[in-house]
């Protein structure tokens, strides 16, 4: 049985694996995502620093003991422009591709969706790949809807 739960400061190692096939992953989409050699230990210390922050929730799936994936959440500010002054924001999502399919991407947001509502925060934010069809039917599947396109263009 697949157990949803807070990240313990001994599995940021292996958190950073998976991120890191998680960024190799959306590199295939574009090399933007690409990541430099030390980025798996930049984020493990990041995300070891952001531990104590309420405002931030990294999450696990764990089945019997095994990591399966991780959801990175955390509430961000609009600008002070805005009649919403905070928002959710989910920044990484990533199950092993031997599990997906299974529901525990869905184990997960529901997760981060539970941390959001414990806060009072109405409105949840979140990039993809746009060419990364499957898992924007997927958040699509979730009920969220598209809000923008987010643009680049190199010089």
């Amino acid at each position: 049985m697949i157990a949803i739960r807070e990240v313990r400061g001994d599995e940021l190692l292996k958190i950073s694996a998976m991120w890191g096939e998680f960024m190799a992953f959306n590199g295939t989409f574009n090399d933007s995502f690409k990541i430099k050699k030390r980025a798996r230990a930049i984020f493990s210390k990041e995300m070891s620093e952001r531990g104590d922050n309420p405002d931030c929730r990294l999450a696990v799936a764990d089945d019997a003991g095994q990591l399966i994936g991780f959801c990175y959440s955390y509430i961000s500010l609009k600008p002070k422009y805005f009649k919403l002054e905070k928002f959710g924001f989910v920044g990484d999502l990533f199950v092993k591709e031997e599990y997906r399919g299974r529901g525990t991407g869905r184990l997960l947001v529901a997760d981060a969706l539970k941390f959001f509502k414990k806060r009072k925060i109405n409105q949840i934010e979140l990039l993809v790949a746009q060419q990364n069809i499957d898992t924007i039917k997927f958040w699509e599947s979730l009920g969220f809807d598209h809000l923008l396109t987010w643009m680049f263009k190199r010089i």
